[in-house]
Protein backbone atom coordinates (compact mmCIF):
# COMPACT_ATOMS: atom_id res chain seq x y z
CA UNK A 1 0.00 0.00 0.00
CA UNK A 2 1.03 3.55 -0.66
CA UNK A 3 2.58 5.47 2.01
CA UNK A 4 1.35 9.11 1.24
CA UNK A 5 -1.75 9.98 3.16
CA UNK A 6 -3.11 12.31 -0.58
CA UNK A 7 -6.25 13.23 -1.92
CA UNK A 8 -7.40 10.83 -5.45
CA UNK A 9 -9.89 12.53 -7.99
CA UNK A 10 -12.17 11.06 -9.82
CA UNK A 11 -11.43 11.90 -13.67
CA UNK A 12 -14.75 11.31 -14.78
CA UNK A 13 -18.26 10.66 -14.53
CA UNK A 14 -21.04 8.42 -16.31
CA UNK A 15 -21.91 11.49 -18.73
CA UNK A 16 -18.52 12.49 -19.91
CA UNK A 17 -18.98 12.97 -23.54
CA UNK A 18 -18.66 10.28 -25.88
CA UNK A 19 -15.77 12.78 -27.81
CA UNK A 20 -12.69 10.90 -27.53
CA UNK A 21 -11.12 13.35 -25.46
CA UNK A 22 -10.76 12.31 -21.75
CA UNK A 23 -7.27 11.30 -22.44
CA UNK A 24 -5.79 14.38 -23.87
CA UNK A 25 -7.74 16.58 -21.61
CA UNK A 26 -5.80 14.62 -18.87
CA UNK A 27 -2.46 15.28 -20.41
CA UNK A 28 -3.25 18.70 -20.68
CA UNK A 29 -4.35 19.42 -17.11
CA UNK A 30 -1.86 17.20 -15.36
CA UNK A 31 0.31 20.08 -13.70
CA UNK A 32 -2.80 22.21 -12.85
CA UNK A 33 -4.24 19.05 -11.34
CA UNK A 34 -1.02 18.52 -9.18
CA UNK A 35 -1.08 22.36 -8.47
CA UNK A 36 -4.41 22.33 -7.07
CA UNK A 37 -3.34 19.24 -4.72
CA UNK A 38 -4.28 16.21 -5.76
CA UNK A 39 -1.61 13.33 -5.36
CA UNK A 40 -3.54 10.60 -7.31
CA UNK A 41 -6.14 10.19 -10.30
CA UNK A 42 -8.56 7.21 -10.87
CA UNK A 43 -9.22 7.17 -14.42
CA UNK A 44 -11.71 4.99 -16.25
CA UNK A 45 -12.01 1.55 -17.44
CA UNK A 46 -9.54 2.11 -20.33
CA UNK A 47 -10.54 -0.68 -22.64
CA UNK A 48 -12.90 -1.86 -25.10
CA UNK A 49 -16.64 -2.58 -23.84
CA UNK A 50 -20.00 -3.31 -25.74
CA UNK A 51 -20.85 -0.01 -26.16
CA UNK A 52 -17.66 0.81 -28.34
CA UNK A 53 -16.76 4.77 -28.20
CA UNK A 54 -20.26 5.11 -26.63
CA UNK A 55 -19.49 3.02 -23.19
CA UNK A 56 -18.59 4.24 -20.26
CA UNK A 57 -16.56 0.87 -19.89
CA UNK A 58 -18.09 -1.12 -17.45
CA UNK A 59 -19.67 -3.20 -19.63
CA UNK A 60 -16.46 -4.79 -20.21
CA UNK A 61 -15.81 -6.75 -23.49
CA UNK A 62 -11.58 -6.97 -24.19
CA UNK A 63 -9.54 -6.12 -21.64
CA UNK A 64 -6.77 -6.34 -23.82
CA UNK A 65 -7.92 -3.84 -26.12
CA UNK A 66 -6.88 -0.33 -24.76
CA UNK A 67 -8.48 2.01 -27.83
CA UNK A 68 -6.20 0.06 -30.61
CA UNK A 69 -7.89 -2.16 -32.38
CA UNK A 70 -11.34 -1.86 -34.81
CA UNK A 71 -14.05 -3.82 -32.32
CA UNK A 72 -17.38 -3.17 -31.30
CA UNK A 73 -17.80 -0.67 -33.88
CA UNK A 74 -14.96 1.60 -33.54
CA UNK A 75 -10.93 1.88 -33.09
CA UNK A 76 -11.06 4.57 -29.85
CA UNK A 77 -12.88 4.12 -26.78
CA UNK A 78 -15.30 6.61 -25.09
CA UNK A 79 -12.04 8.43 -23.81
CA UNK A 80 -9.64 8.10 -26.84
CA UNK A 81 -6.78 5.55 -28.00
CA UNK A 82 -4.20 3.71 -26.58
CA UNK A 83 -1.59 6.26 -27.53
CA UNK A 84 -3.42 9.00 -25.60
CA UNK A 85 -4.17 6.70 -23.07
CA UNK A 86 -0.41 5.99 -22.33
CA UNK A 87 0.44 9.64 -22.77
CA UNK A 88 -1.83 11.37 -20.25
CA UNK A 89 -0.10 8.02 -18.08
CA UNK A 90 2.98 9.58 -18.20
CA UNK A 91 2.13 13.12 -18.49
CA UNK A 92 0.24 12.75 -14.79
CA UNK A 93 3.13 10.69 -13.18
CA UNK A 94 5.43 13.49 -14.98
CA UNK A 95 3.79 16.11 -12.54
CA UNK A 96 3.53 13.69 -9.87
CA UNK A 97 0.36 11.91 -9.61
CA UNK A 98 -0.20 8.28 -8.97
CA UNK A 99 -2.26 7.01 -11.70
CA UNK A 100 -4.93 4.25 -10.35
CA UNK A 101 -6.27 1.94 -13.23
CA UNK A 102 -10.11 0.94 -13.42
CA UNK A 103 -10.19 -2.95 -13.27
CA UNK A 104 -13.38 -4.61 -13.73
CA UNK A 105 -13.45 -8.39 -13.28
CA UNK A 106 -16.57 -9.44 -12.61
CA UNK A 107 -17.97 -10.07 -15.97
CA UNK A 108 -17.89 -10.08 -19.74
CA UNK A 109 -20.25 -8.89 -22.30
CA UNK A 110 -21.11 -8.54 -25.66
CA UNK A 111 -19.81 -12.25 -27.03
CA UNK A 112 -18.63 -12.88 -30.29
CA UNK A 113 -20.47 -16.22 -31.25
CA UNK A 114 -23.73 -18.09 -29.21
CA UNK A 115 -22.89 -21.35 -27.19
CA UNK A 116 -25.35 -24.12 -26.37
CA UNK A 117 -25.41 -25.08 -22.85
CA UNK A 118 -27.53 -26.07 -20.12
CA UNK A 119 -28.63 -24.07 -18.01
CA UNK A 120 -31.13 -23.89 -14.41
CA UNK A 121 -33.14 -20.55 -14.29
CA UNK A 122 -33.69 -18.70 -11.45
CA UNK A 123 -35.30 -15.24 -10.70
CA UNK A 124 -33.22 -12.38 -10.55
CA UNK A 125 -34.01 -11.23 -7.18
CA UNK A 126 -33.40 -15.19 -5.65
CA UNK A 127 -30.37 -16.88 -6.26
CA UNK A 128 -31.46 -19.15 -3.73
CA UNK A 129 -34.61 -21.17 -5.57
CA UNK A 130 -34.75 -22.21 -8.97
CA UNK A 131 -37.81 -20.79 -10.67
CA UNK A 132 -37.70 -24.42 -13.03
CA UNK A 133 -35.76 -27.20 -14.21
CA UNK A 134 -32.46 -27.23 -16.46
CA UNK A 135 -33.20 -26.11 -19.75
CA UNK A 136 -31.15 -26.21 -22.86
CA UNK A 137 -29.80 -21.78 -23.39
CA UNK A 138 -28.30 -20.02 -26.14
CA UNK A 139 -25.97 -17.48 -24.88
CA UNK A 140 -23.24 -15.01 -26.28
CA UNK A 141 -20.20 -16.53 -24.50
CA UNK A 142 -17.57 -17.71 -26.96
CA UNK A 143 -15.14 -14.27 -27.08
CA UNK A 144 -12.71 -14.50 -29.43
CA UNK A 145 -11.83 -11.20 -30.64
CA UNK A 146 -11.67 -11.87 -34.11
CA UNK A 147 -10.80 -7.85 -34.64
CA UNK A 148 -7.82 -7.54 -32.29
CA UNK A 149 -6.42 -11.19 -33.59
CA UNK A 150 -7.23 -9.95 -37.18
CA UNK A 151 -5.56 -7.05 -36.97
CA UNK A 152 -2.44 -8.77 -35.79
CA UNK A 153 -2.21 -10.90 -38.02
CA UNK A 154 -2.25 -8.19 -40.50
CA UNK A 155 0.38 -6.30 -38.79
CA UNK A 156 2.57 -9.23 -37.66
CA UNK A 157 2.34 -7.84 -34.04
CA UNK A 158 1.61 -9.72 -31.03
CA UNK A 159 -2.22 -10.49 -29.86
CA UNK A 160 -1.34 -10.06 -26.63
CA UNK A 161 -3.12 -13.22 -25.37
CA UNK A 162 -4.11 -15.94 -27.26
CA UNK A 163 -7.08 -16.86 -24.27
CA UNK A 164 -10.40 -17.68 -25.56
CA UNK A 165 -13.58 -17.35 -23.32
CA UNK A 166 -16.20 -20.31 -23.27
CA UNK A 167 -19.28 -20.69 -21.46
CA UNK A 168 -17.28 -22.89 -18.91
CA UNK A 169 -15.40 -19.97 -18.16
CA UNK A 170 -18.47 -18.50 -16.24
CA UNK A 171 -20.96 -19.33 -13.77
CA UNK A 172 -24.41 -17.81 -15.28
CA UNK A 173 -25.40 -15.37 -17.69
CA UNK A 174 -28.79 -13.13 -17.78
CA UNK A 175 -29.42 -13.70 -21.72
CA UNK A 176 -31.08 -16.87 -23.68
CA UNK A 177 -31.12 -16.12 -27.28
CA UNK A 178 -33.86 -18.63 -27.11
CA UNK A 179 -35.83 -16.27 -25.06
CA UNK A 180 -35.01 -13.12 -26.26
CA UNK A 181 -37.40 -10.94 -24.45
CA UNK A 182 -36.77 -12.70 -20.82
CA UNK A 183 -35.10 -10.06 -18.76
CA UNK A 184 -35.87 -11.19 -15.47
CA UNK A 185 -33.38 -14.82 -15.43
CA UNK A 186 -30.50 -15.33 -14.21
CA UNK A 187 -28.99 -19.38 -15.89
CA UNK A 188 -26.86 -20.87 -13.43
CA UNK A 189 -24.56 -23.25 -16.33
CA UNK A 190 -24.82 -26.94 -16.08
CA UNK A 191 -21.86 -27.84 -13.69
CA UNK A 192 -21.92 -24.36 -11.61
CA UNK A 193 -22.67 -22.86 -8.47
CA UNK A 194 -22.98 -19.47 -7.30
CA UNK A 195 -19.55 -18.04 -6.18
CA UNK A 196 -18.78 -18.28 -2.84
CA UNK A 197 -17.71 -15.66 -0.36
CA UNK A 198 -20.00 -12.49 -2.16
CA UNK A 199 -22.44 -10.51 -0.45
CA UNK A 200 -25.45 -12.25 0.49
CA UNK A 201 -28.11 -10.01 -1.11
CA UNK A 202 -30.50 -11.80 -3.13
CA UNK A 203 -29.04 -14.94 -1.15
CA UNK A 204 -26.24 -14.48 -3.26
CA UNK A 205 -24.89 -11.41 -5.02
CA UNK A 206 -22.38 -13.26 -7.06
CA UNK A 207 -23.94 -12.78 -10.14
CA UNK A 208 -24.24 -8.84 -11.17
CA UNK A 209 -24.34 -8.83 -15.19
CA UNK A 210 -23.62 -10.12 -18.29
CA UNK A 211 -21.53 -13.23 -18.17
CA UNK A 212 -20.01 -13.71 -14.77
CA UNK A 213 -16.68 -14.98 -14.34
CA UNK A 214 -16.34 -18.34 -12.55
CA UNK A 215 -13.56 -17.52 -9.87
CA UNK A 216 -13.40 -21.35 -8.73
CA UNK A 217 -12.09 -22.14 -12.12
CA UNK A 218 -7.84 -22.07 -12.40
CA UNK A 219 -8.51 -21.34 -15.92
CA UNK A 220 -10.18 -17.76 -15.06
CA UNK A 221 -7.71 -17.25 -12.26
CA UNK A 222 -4.38 -17.50 -14.50
CA UNK A 223 -5.94 -15.58 -17.31
CA UNK A 224 -7.05 -12.29 -14.78
CA UNK A 225 -3.54 -12.65 -13.15
CA UNK A 226 -2.02 -12.53 -16.70
CA UNK A 227 -3.85 -9.78 -17.68
CA UNK A 228 -3.06 -7.96 -14.47
CA UNK A 229 1.01 -8.46 -15.05
CA UNK A 230 0.26 -7.39 -18.80
CA UNK A 231 -1.44 -4.58 -18.02
CA UNK A 232 1.03 -2.67 -15.36
CA UNK A 233 3.56 -3.57 -17.53
CA UNK A 234 1.93 -1.96 -20.52
CA UNK A 235 0.50 1.06 -18.93
CA UNK A 236 3.15 1.65 -15.73
CA UNK A 237 0.06 2.95 -13.29
CA UNK A 238 0.18 2.78 -9.82
CA UNK A 239 -2.40 0.71 -8.74
CA UNK A 240 -5.92 -0.35 -9.62
CA UNK A 241 -9.71 0.69 -8.41
CA UNK A 242 -11.29 -2.64 -8.47
CA UNK A 243 -14.81 -2.77 -9.48
CA UNK A 244 -18.15 -4.65 -8.01
CA UNK A 245 -16.36 -6.60 -5.62
CA UNK A 246 -19.01 -7.74 -3.29
CA UNK A 247 -19.88 -9.93 -6.59
CA UNK A 248 -16.49 -11.76 -6.53
CA UNK A 249 -15.05 -14.33 -4.18
CA UNK A 250 -13.54 -12.22 -1.35
CA UNK A 251 -10.37 -14.91 -0.91
CA UNK A 252 -8.77 -14.05 -4.90
CA UNK A 253 -8.00 -10.63 -4.11
CA UNK A 254 -4.94 -11.43 -1.97
CA UNK A 255 -4.13 -14.00 -4.01
CA UNK A 256 -4.07 -11.15 -6.86
CA UNK A 257 -2.95 -8.48 -5.11
CA UNK A 258 0.21 -10.47 -4.19
CA UNK A 259 0.72 -11.82 -8.18
CA UNK A 260 0.87 -8.06 -8.93
CA UNK A 261 3.01 -6.79 -6.44
CA UNK A 262 5.31 -9.68 -6.84
CA UNK A 263 5.48 -9.02 -10.48
CA UNK A 264 6.39 -5.41 -10.38
CA UNK A 265 8.33 -5.71 -7.44
CA UNK A 266 7.26 -2.57 -5.63
CA UNK A 267 3.72 -1.86 -3.27
CA UNK A 268 0.15 -0.84 -5.25
CA UNK A 269 -2.12 1.29 -3.71
CA UNK A 270 -5.82 -0.63 -4.51
CA UNK A 271 -9.14 0.71 -3.52
CA UNK A 272 -12.17 -1.52 -3.94
CA UNK A 273 -15.93 -1.00 -4.42
CA UNK A 274 -17.98 -2.45 -1.90
CA UNK A 275 -21.18 -0.79 -2.35
CA UNK A 276 -23.32 -1.53 0.35
CA UNK A 277 -23.80 1.56 3.17
CA UNK A 278 -23.28 -0.35 5.64
CA UNK A 279 -19.87 0.13 8.34
CA UNK A 280 -19.63 -3.21 9.61
CA UNK A 281 -20.26 -4.88 6.44
CA UNK A 282 -17.00 -2.64 4.71
CA UNK A 283 -15.37 -3.70 7.77
CA UNK A 284 -15.95 -7.26 7.47
CA UNK A 285 -14.52 -6.97 4.03
CA UNK A 286 -11.16 -5.45 5.37
CA UNK A 287 -10.80 -8.25 7.68
CA UNK A 288 -11.67 -10.89 4.98
CA UNK A 289 -8.85 -9.43 2.79
CA UNK A 290 -6.40 -9.08 5.20
CA UNK A 291 -6.36 -5.40 4.73
CA UNK A 292 -4.93 -5.92 1.39
CA UNK A 293 -6.89 -2.84 0.15
CA UNK A 294 -8.60 -0.06 0.76
CA UNK A 295 -12.18 0.27 0.64
CA UNK A 296 -14.31 3.10 -1.02
CA UNK A 297 -16.41 5.02 1.55
CA UNK A 298 -19.78 4.08 0.55
CA UNK A 299 -21.03 5.29 3.76
CA UNK A 300 -19.68 8.90 3.46
CA UNK A 301 -21.50 8.63 0.22
CA UNK A 302 -24.50 8.17 1.73
CA UNK A 303 -24.33 10.54 3.95
CA UNK A 304 -23.27 13.28 1.82
CA UNK A 305 -26.71 12.15 -0.32
CA UNK A 306 -28.71 12.19 3.09
CA UNK A 307 -27.32 15.62 3.59
CA UNK A 308 -27.92 16.90 -0.25
CA UNK A 309 -31.71 16.04 0.28
CA UNK A 310 -32.28 17.04 3.79
CA UNK A 311 -30.70 20.35 3.82
CA UNK A 312 -31.41 22.42 6.97
CA UNK A 313 -32.96 19.44 8.70
CA UNK A 314 -30.34 17.08 8.10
Amino acid sequence: MADINGVMIQYFHWYVPANGALWNEAQTKAKDLSDAGFTAIWLPPAYKAMGGPNDVGYGVYDLYDLGEFNQQGAIRTKYGTRDQYLGAIQALQGNGLQVYADAVLNHRIGGDSIETVRATPFPQEDRLHPKGDMEEIHCYSHFHFPGRKQTCQQTGQTPYSDFEWHWYHFDAVDYNAKKPDDYGTVYLLEGKVFDDYVALEKGNFAYLMGCDLDFQNPQVRAEITRWGQWYLDTTGVDGFRLDAIKHISSWFFPEWIEAMESHVGKDLFVVGEYWVPNLESLQWYLDAVGERMSLLDVCLHYNFHYASKAGGTY
